[in-house]
Protein backbone atom coordinates (compact mmCIF):
# COMPACT_ATOMS: atom_id res chain seq x y z
CA UNK A 1 0.00 0.00 0.00
CA UNK A 2 2.56 2.14 0.89
CA UNK A 3 4.42 1.96 -2.38
CA UNK A 4 1.12 2.40 -3.92
CA UNK A 5 0.99 5.60 -2.55
CA UNK A 6 4.50 6.61 -3.21
CA UNK A 7 4.22 6.34 -6.79
CA UNK A 8 0.09 8.26 -6.41
CA UNK A 9 2.21 11.26 -4.96
CA UNK A 10 4.82 11.04 -7.65
CA UNK A 11 2.51 10.77 -10.48
CA UNK A 12 0.26 14.13 -8.65
CA UNK A 13 3.26 16.26 -8.87
CA UNK A 14 4.34 15.30 -12.33
CA UNK A 15 0.91 15.94 -13.46
CA UNK A 16 1.24 19.16 -11.48
CA UNK A 17 4.45 20.06 -12.78
CA UNK A 18 3.29 19.17 -16.65
CA UNK A 19 0.43 21.32 -15.90
CA UNK A 20 2.70 24.44 -15.02
CA UNK A 21 5.09 23.69 -17.49
CA UNK A 22 1.85 24.10 -20.49
CA UNK A 23 0.54 26.84 -18.83
CA UNK A 24 4.06 28.70 -19.33
CA UNK A 25 3.89 28.00 -22.84
CA UNK A 26 0.23 28.76 -23.57
CA UNK A 27 1.07 31.98 -21.43
CA UNK A 28 3.84 32.60 -23.48
CA UNK A 29 2.05 32.52 -26.07
CA UNK A 30 -0.68 34.52 -25.30
CA UNK A 31 1.87 37.30 -24.23
CA UNK A 32 3.31 37.30 -27.68
CA UNK A 33 -0.21 37.64 -29.14
CA UNK A 34 -0.93 40.53 -26.51
CA UNK A 35 2.45 42.15 -27.92
CA UNK A 36 1.28 41.86 -31.59
CA UNK A 37 -1.94 43.19 -31.09
CA UNK A 38 -0.58 45.75 -29.74
CA UNK A 39 1.83 46.53 -32.87
CA UNK A 40 -1.09 46.31 -34.79
CA UNK A 41 -3.48 48.79 -32.72
CA UNK A 42 -0.45 51.07 -32.79
CA UNK A 43 0.48 50.74 -36.57
CA UNK A 44 -2.38 48.68 -38.08
CA UNK A 45 -1.79 45.43 -39.72
CA UNK A 46 0.77 46.47 -41.89
CA UNK A 47 2.86 47.00 -38.85
CA UNK A 48 4.00 43.74 -38.74
CA UNK A 49 5.93 43.16 -41.72
CA UNK A 50 7.42 46.32 -41.10
CA UNK A 51 5.72 48.98 -42.69
CA UNK A 52 3.37 51.77 -42.38
CA UNK A 53 1.14 53.02 -44.73
CA UNK A 54 0.79 57.06 -45.42
CA UNK A 55 -2.49 57.46 -44.02
CA UNK A 56 -1.62 55.38 -40.91
CA UNK A 57 1.24 57.53 -40.29
CA UNK A 58 -0.35 60.70 -40.47
CA UNK A 59 -2.96 59.74 -38.34
CA UNK A 60 -0.35 58.81 -35.73
CA UNK A 61 1.47 62.21 -36.35
CA UNK A 62 -1.82 63.93 -34.81
CA UNK A 63 -0.52 62.45 -31.55
CA UNK A 64 2.80 61.79 -31.69
CA UNK A 65 4.76 59.24 -29.47
CA UNK A 66 7.73 57.67 -32.03
CA UNK A 67 10.81 58.78 -33.04
CA UNK A 68 10.14 60.09 -36.72
CA UNK A 69 13.86 59.71 -38.64
CA UNK A 70 14.36 60.91 -41.99
CA UNK A 71 17.46 58.55 -43.85
CA UNK A 72 17.40 59.48 -47.23
CA UNK A 73 20.43 60.86 -48.98
CA UNK A 74 20.92 63.49 -50.25
CA UNK A 75 18.74 66.02 -48.60
CA UNK A 76 15.26 66.19 -50.72
CA UNK A 77 12.27 67.54 -48.12
CA UNK A 78 11.10 66.26 -44.77
CA UNK A 79 8.03 65.40 -43.34
CA UNK A 80 6.70 67.66 -40.50
CA UNK A 81 7.97 66.87 -37.18
CA UNK A 82 10.92 64.81 -38.35
CA UNK A 83 13.30 64.85 -35.34
CA UNK A 84 16.02 63.75 -37.06
CA UNK A 85 18.20 63.00 -40.01
CA UNK A 86 20.69 59.94 -40.31
CA UNK A 87 21.62 58.87 -43.42
CA UNK A 88 20.83 55.62 -44.18
CA UNK A 89 23.79 54.12 -44.41
CA UNK A 90 25.61 55.84 -41.46
CA UNK A 91 22.84 54.14 -38.86
CA UNK A 92 25.32 52.66 -37.07
CA UNK A 93 27.89 55.51 -37.00
CA UNK A 94 25.20 57.69 -35.87
CA UNK A 95 24.37 55.63 -32.79
CA UNK A 96 24.27 58.50 -29.91
CA UNK A 97 21.73 60.66 -31.70
CA UNK A 98 19.47 57.38 -31.84
CA UNK A 99 16.79 56.28 -28.80
CA UNK A 100 18.81 54.44 -26.25
CA UNK A 101 15.83 52.34 -25.24
CA UNK A 102 15.88 49.67 -27.68
CA UNK A 103 11.82 49.08 -27.38
CA UNK A 104 11.25 52.94 -28.73
CA UNK A 105 8.76 53.47 -31.11
CA UNK A 106 10.71 54.17 -34.71
CA UNK A 107 9.47 55.31 -37.84
CA UNK A 108 12.11 55.66 -40.74
CA UNK A 109 11.40 56.89 -43.87
CA UNK A 110 13.25 58.11 -47.72
CA UNK A 111 12.03 59.51 -50.99
CA UNK A 112 11.05 55.89 -51.84
CA UNK A 113 11.10 53.54 -49.44
CA UNK A 114 14.11 51.55 -50.85
CA UNK A 115 16.72 53.45 -48.24
CA UNK A 116 14.16 53.10 -45.43
CA UNK A 117 13.80 49.82 -45.65
CA UNK A 118 17.71 49.04 -45.55
CA UNK A 119 18.14 51.08 -42.54
CA UNK A 120 15.37 49.11 -40.92
CA UNK A 121 17.04 46.28 -41.39
CA UNK A 122 20.33 47.76 -39.57
CA UNK A 123 18.27 48.89 -36.62
CA UNK A 124 17.05 45.63 -36.28
CA UNK A 125 20.33 44.07 -36.29
CA UNK A 126 21.65 46.59 -33.83
CA UNK A 127 18.75 45.22 -31.78
CA UNK A 128 15.77 47.62 -31.94
CA UNK A 129 12.29 45.52 -31.72
CA UNK A 130 9.46 48.18 -32.70
CA UNK A 131 11.21 49.73 -35.97
CA UNK A 132 8.83 50.51 -39.14
CA UNK A 133 9.22 52.49 -41.88
CA UNK A 134 7.22 54.41 -44.49
CA UNK A 135 6.09 52.71 -47.49
CA UNK A 136 6.71 54.15 -50.41
CA UNK A 137 8.26 57.08 -48.83
CA UNK A 138 7.54 60.64 -49.73
CA UNK A 139 6.84 59.91 -53.20
CA UNK A 140 3.58 58.03 -51.50
CA UNK A 141 3.20 60.57 -48.93
CA UNK A 142 2.87 63.17 -51.27
CA UNK A 143 0.80 61.17 -53.12
CA UNK A 144 -1.58 60.73 -50.71
CA UNK A 145 -1.89 64.20 -50.80
CA UNK A 146 -0.05 65.17 -47.88
CA UNK A 147 2.70 67.87 -47.69
CA UNK A 148 6.34 67.66 -48.18
CA UNK A 149 8.75 70.26 -46.22
CA UNK A 150 11.25 70.70 -48.83
CA UNK A 151 14.10 73.30 -47.21
CA UNK A 152 16.81 72.26 -49.82
CA UNK A 153 16.86 75.66 -50.76
CA UNK A 154 17.64 77.56 -47.47
CA UNK A 155 21.29 77.73 -47.78
CA UNK A 156 21.03 80.06 -50.48
CA UNK A 157 18.66 81.85 -49.46
CA UNK A 158 20.20 82.67 -45.97
CA UNK A 159 24.19 82.40 -47.45
CA UNK A 160 23.69 82.86 -51.34
CA UNK A 161 26.62 82.00 -53.14
CA UNK A 162 26.72 85.87 -54.50
CA UNK A 163 26.74 87.43 -51.14
CA UNK A 164 24.65 90.50 -50.19
CA UNK A 165 25.77 93.94 -51.01
CA UNK A 166 24.87 96.37 -48.16
CA UNK A 167 24.08 100.35 -49.08
CA UNK A 168 26.96 102.11 -47.88
CA UNK A 169 30.75 101.84 -49.15
CA UNK A 170 33.87 101.73 -47.88
CA UNK A 171 35.13 104.46 -49.69
CA UNK A 172 38.36 105.80 -47.85
CA UNK A 173 37.79 103.94 -45.14
CA UNK A 174 40.65 101.27 -45.04
CA UNK A 175 43.36 103.95 -45.76
CA UNK A 176 42.62 106.31 -43.26
CA UNK A 177 42.85 103.16 -40.77
CA UNK A 178 46.36 102.87 -41.97
CA UNK A 179 47.76 106.51 -41.91
CA UNK A 180 46.36 106.41 -38.49
CA UNK A 181 48.03 102.87 -37.18
CA UNK A 182 44.99 101.52 -36.32
CA UNK A 183 45.63 98.31 -38.99
CA UNK A 184 49.07 97.69 -40.19
CA UNK A 185 49.17 97.30 -43.89
CA UNK A 186 52.11 94.35 -43.79
CA UNK A 187 50.24 92.47 -40.74
CA UNK A 188 47.34 92.84 -42.30
CA UNK A 189 47.86 91.60 -46.24
CA UNK A 190 49.73 88.32 -44.28
CA UNK A 191 46.70 87.62 -42.12
CA UNK A 192 43.99 88.09 -44.31
CA UNK A 193 42.84 86.34 -47.91
CA UNK A 194 42.54 89.21 -50.32
CA UNK A 195 40.47 88.73 -53.84
CA UNK A 196 41.21 91.45 -56.32
CA UNK A 197 37.75 93.42 -55.09
CA UNK A 198 39.33 93.44 -51.37
CA UNK A 199 42.89 94.66 -52.45
CA UNK A 200 41.14 97.80 -54.29
CA UNK A 201 39.36 98.83 -51.27
CA UNK A 202 42.38 98.01 -49.11
CA UNK A 203 44.30 100.46 -51.16
CA UNK A 204 41.15 103.19 -51.17
CA UNK A 205 40.63 102.24 -55.05
CA UNK A 206 37.32 101.55 -54.48
CA UNK A 207 34.02 103.30 -53.29
CA UNK A 208 31.69 100.43 -53.87
CA UNK A 209 29.14 99.19 -51.46
CA UNK A 210 29.87 96.64 -48.57
CA UNK A 211 29.51 93.53 -50.41
CA UNK A 212 30.27 89.89 -48.40
CA UNK A 213 30.23 86.59 -49.42
CA UNK A 214 31.76 83.07 -48.19
CA UNK A 215 34.69 83.98 -49.53
CA UNK A 216 35.31 87.54 -48.32
CA UNK A 217 33.43 87.12 -44.67
CA UNK A 218 36.67 87.43 -42.70
CA UNK A 219 38.16 90.34 -44.51
CA UNK A 220 34.80 91.83 -44.00
CA UNK A 221 34.76 91.25 -40.29
CA UNK A 222 38.79 92.32 -39.93
CA UNK A 223 38.23 95.78 -41.66
CA UNK A 224 34.36 96.33 -39.88
CA UNK A 225 36.56 95.44 -36.60
CA UNK A 226 39.03 97.56 -37.00
CA UNK A 227 36.87 100.79 -37.41
CA UNK A 228 34.50 100.00 -34.57
CA UNK A 229 37.86 99.80 -32.36
CA UNK A 230 38.64 103.29 -33.50
CA UNK A 231 35.69 104.96 -33.92
CA UNK A 232 34.65 107.48 -31.42
CA UNK A 233 30.88 105.92 -29.70
CA UNK A 234 28.50 106.79 -27.79
CA UNK A 235 28.66 102.63 -26.81
CA UNK A 236 31.79 102.97 -25.21
CA UNK A 237 31.06 105.69 -22.81
CA UNK A 238 27.13 104.65 -21.88
CA UNK A 239 27.82 100.68 -22.48
CA UNK A 240 29.36 98.17 -20.42
CA UNK A 241 32.99 98.76 -21.52
CA UNK A 242 32.78 102.22 -20.29
CA UNK A 243 30.94 101.76 -17.21
CA UNK A 244 31.26 98.14 -15.22
CA UNK A 245 34.35 97.65 -17.33
CA UNK A 246 35.74 100.76 -17.77
CA UNK A 247 39.23 99.54 -15.86
CA UNK A 248 39.52 96.34 -18.09
CA UNK A 249 38.33 97.35 -21.18
CA UNK A 250 41.25 96.42 -22.52
CA UNK A 251 40.93 92.21 -21.82
CA UNK A 252 38.43 91.77 -24.74
CA UNK A 253 38.89 89.77 -27.44
CA UNK A 254 37.90 92.99 -29.38
CA UNK A 255 40.33 95.15 -27.76
CA UNK A 256 43.40 93.03 -26.42
CA UNK A 257 42.62 90.37 -29.36
CA UNK A 258 43.17 93.10 -32.50
CA UNK A 259 46.39 92.27 -33.23
CA UNK A 260 46.68 93.93 -36.66
CA UNK A 261 47.53 97.62 -35.53
CA UNK A 262 50.83 99.33 -35.14
CA UNK A 263 51.70 98.59 -31.21
CA UNK A 264 48.89 98.57 -28.72
CA UNK A 265 45.28 98.07 -30.25
CA UNK A 266 44.28 100.22 -26.94
CA UNK A 267 46.28 103.05 -28.48
CA UNK A 268 43.49 103.59 -30.96
CA UNK A 269 40.29 102.59 -28.90
CA UNK A 270 37.40 104.82 -29.09
CA UNK A 271 39.74 107.80 -30.40
CA UNK A 272 38.87 109.06 -33.85
CA UNK A 273 35.29 110.92 -35.47
CA UNK A 274 36.27 108.52 -38.72
CA UNK A 275 32.22 108.75 -39.63
CA UNK A 276 30.98 111.67 -37.87
CA UNK A 277 28.48 111.38 -35.90
CA UNK A 278 25.68 113.85 -33.79
CA UNK A 279 24.56 113.26 -30.79
CA UNK A 280 21.29 112.36 -32.48
CA UNK A 281 23.02 109.66 -34.08
CA UNK A 282 25.08 108.62 -31.60
CA UNK A 283 22.39 107.68 -29.48
CA UNK A 284 20.39 105.89 -32.44
CA UNK A 285 23.46 103.33 -32.73
CA UNK A 286 23.61 102.56 -29.22
CA UNK A 287 19.82 101.91 -28.88
CA UNK A 288 20.19 99.69 -31.98
CA UNK A 289 23.19 98.32 -31.04
CA UNK A 290 21.32 97.23 -27.78
CA UNK A 291 19.04 94.93 -29.51
CA UNK A 292 21.42 93.09 -31.61
CA UNK A 293 23.10 89.85 -29.98
CA UNK A 294 25.62 87.52 -31.72
CA UNK A 295 25.76 83.38 -31.32
CA UNK A 296 29.27 83.24 -30.34
CA UNK A 297 28.46 84.96 -26.93
CA UNK A 298 25.23 86.25 -24.73
CA UNK A 299 26.51 90.11 -25.07
CA UNK A 300 24.57 92.42 -27.55
CA UNK A 301 26.12 94.70 -29.55
CA UNK A 302 26.44 98.06 -27.21
CA UNK A 303 28.50 95.73 -25.26
CA UNK A 304 31.18 94.62 -28.18
CA UNK A 305 33.72 92.51 -26.56
CA UNK A 306 34.48 90.25 -29.43
CA UNK A 307 35.63 91.10 -32.84
CA UNK A 308 32.03 90.59 -34.69
CA UNK A 309 30.30 92.23 -32.14
CA UNK A 310 32.84 95.51 -32.70
CA UNK A 311 32.50 95.32 -36.84
CA UNK A 312 28.76 95.14 -36.20
CA UNK A 313 28.83 98.43 -34.26
CA UNK A 314 31.06 99.81 -37.07
CA UNK A 315 28.28 98.58 -39.40
CA UNK A 316 25.43 100.31 -37.94
CA UNK A 317 27.41 103.78 -37.74
CA UNK A 318 27.90 103.43 -40.77
CA UNK A 319 24.19 103.04 -41.51
CA UNK A 320 23.15 105.03 -39.23
CA UNK A 321 25.47 107.80 -41.09
CA UNK A 322 23.64 107.19 -44.63
CA UNK A 323 20.28 107.70 -42.38
CA UNK A 324 18.95 104.31 -43.52
CA UNK A 325 15.69 103.18 -41.51
CA UNK A 326 15.73 100.75 -38.37
CA UNK A 327 14.18 98.29 -39.93
CA UNK A 328 16.88 98.51 -43.19
CA UNK A 329 19.72 98.32 -40.23
CA UNK A 330 18.60 95.31 -38.92
CA UNK A 331 18.18 93.46 -41.76
CA UNK A 332 21.81 93.91 -43.14
CA UNK A 333 23.18 93.51 -39.77
CA UNK A 334 21.03 90.29 -40.41
CA UNK A 335 22.84 89.49 -43.56
CA UNK A 336 26.14 90.42 -42.32
CA UNK A 337 25.59 87.90 -39.28
CA UNK A 338 24.48 85.57 -41.27
CA UNK A 339 27.68 85.08 -42.45
CA UNK A 340 29.65 84.81 -40.11
CA UNK A 341 27.88 82.17 -38.10
CA UNK A 342 26.31 80.31 -41.07
CA UNK A 343 25.51 77.23 -39.03
CA UNK A 344 23.41 79.30 -36.43
CA UNK A 345 21.16 81.05 -38.75
CA UNK A 346 20.56 78.28 -41.40
CA UNK A 347 19.16 76.50 -37.85
CA UNK A 348 16.69 79.77 -37.22
CA UNK A 349 15.84 79.65 -41.15
CA UNK A 350 14.81 76.12 -40.24
CA UNK A 351 12.70 76.85 -37.16
CA UNK A 352 10.90 78.99 -39.51
CA UNK A 353 10.71 77.00 -42.20
CA UNK A 354 8.58 74.31 -40.39
CA UNK A 355 6.50 76.32 -38.96
CA UNK A 356 5.86 78.39 -42.68
CA UNK A 357 7.52 81.43 -42.24
CA UNK A 358 9.88 82.01 -45.40
CA UNK A 359 13.27 83.69 -44.92
CA UNK A 360 12.89 86.69 -46.62
CA UNK A 361 9.57 87.42 -44.31
CA UNK A 362 11.21 87.00 -41.14
CA UNK A 363 11.57 89.97 -38.62
CA UNK A 364 15.17 90.95 -38.67
CA UNK A 365 15.03 92.77 -35.08
CA UNK A 366 13.14 89.41 -33.52
CA UNK A 367 15.81 87.34 -34.90
CA UNK A 368 19.05 89.83 -34.24
CA UNK A 369 17.19 89.66 -30.57
CA UNK A 370 18.57 87.61 -27.57
CA UNK A 371 16.13 84.47 -28.04
CA UNK A 372 17.77 83.64 -31.38
CA UNK A 373 21.16 85.28 -31.71
CA UNK A 374 22.31 85.44 -28.27
CA UNK A 375 24.77 82.18 -27.39
CA UNK A 376 22.37 80.92 -24.88
CA UNK A 377 18.96 81.81 -27.33
CA UNK A 378 20.86 80.32 -30.49
CA UNK A 379 21.58 77.22 -28.26
CA UNK A 380 18.28 76.34 -27.18
CA UNK A 381 17.13 77.13 -30.71
CA UNK A 382 19.56 74.17 -31.98
CA UNK A 383 18.35 72.01 -29.48
CA UNK A 384 14.64 72.56 -30.59
CA UNK A 385 15.32 72.12 -34.31
CA UNK A 386 18.20 69.07 -33.95
CA UNK A 387 20.45 68.34 -36.73
CA UNK A 388 20.47 70.09 -39.72
CA UNK A 389 20.17 68.12 -43.13
CA UNK A 390 22.57 70.87 -44.83
CA UNK A 391 26.28 71.53 -44.87
CA UNK A 392 28.05 74.59 -43.31
CA UNK A 393 32.11 74.94 -44.26
CA UNK A 394 33.13 78.33 -43.42
CA UNK A 395 32.19 81.20 -40.55
CA UNK A 396 34.64 83.63 -39.00
CA UNK A 397 36.01 83.28 -35.58
CA UNK A 398 36.34 85.40 -32.61
CA UNK A 399 40.42 86.57 -33.42
CA UNK A 400 42.45 88.40 -36.21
Amino acid sequence: MAGRKKKSDFLSKFLIFLSLVLFGFMLGGNLNEIKNAKMISWMGRGSLSGTISPKELEKKLQDKDFVLINVHTPYEGEIAKTDTFIEYDSIKANTARLPADKNAKIVLYCKSGNMSSQALKTLKSMGYTNVYHLSGGMDAWKKAGYEILDLSDLPNQVLPEEGFVLPVSWGDIATRLIELGVIDKTKFEKAVIMGEAEKAVFEGKSDTPIRIDSKNSQFVVDLLWALGLAQKSLVYDKGPMGTRYKNEAGNFASTGGWNLAVGSAMNYYNKFELIGLSEDEQQRVYDIASNIYRPCCGNHTAFPDCNHGMAALAAIELMVKKGLSDDEIYKNILKLNSFWFPSNYLTVATYFARQGINWDKVDAKKVLGSNFSSGQGAAKIAKEVGPLPFETRYGGSCGA
